[in-house]
């Protein structure tokens, strides 16, 4: 199954050079989030989305594989379009929010981007 989402904004604190996450929730975050997310829309309304230890994200050019995905990862997108990606490597104790990547490099991101979420 592929998704597709477009980044409709990117917050003033969202992305932190000294720290490799981005933070993603869909148009109905609240302003504060807003401030520290990277918003995005998908192409069509989601009723599932199971990624898993190889499955595939790409944002515009740069693919990524999934090396760990949260229990919590699954509701939180399809309800809220939420999850954390992680390009560094999966700790001992992972969040469950989150999705781990490989590479372990921060992606350049934008206004317009496209995120494929490959499952």
């Amino acid at each position: 199954m592929t998704i597709t989402a477009t980044v409709q904004s990117i917050g003033a604190n969202a992305i932190d050079s000294k720290e490799p996450i981005l933070v993603l929730f869909d148009e109905t975050a609240t302003a504060p989030l807003q401030q520290i997310a990277v918003i995005q829309k998908f192409e069509q309304p989601i009723a599932s989305l199971s990624l898993v230890a190889g499955s595939t994200i790409t944002i515009d050019r740069q693919t990524y594989t999934v090396a760990f995905a949260g229990g919590l990862v699954e509701a939180n997108l399809t309800s809220i379009g939420h999850a954390t990606l992680y390009f560094k490597p999966v700790p001992a104790k992972p969040m469950e929010n989150g999705i781990y990547l490989t590479p372990n490099q921060l992606p350049t991101i934008k206004v317009g981007s496209v995120i494929t979420y490959q499952a």
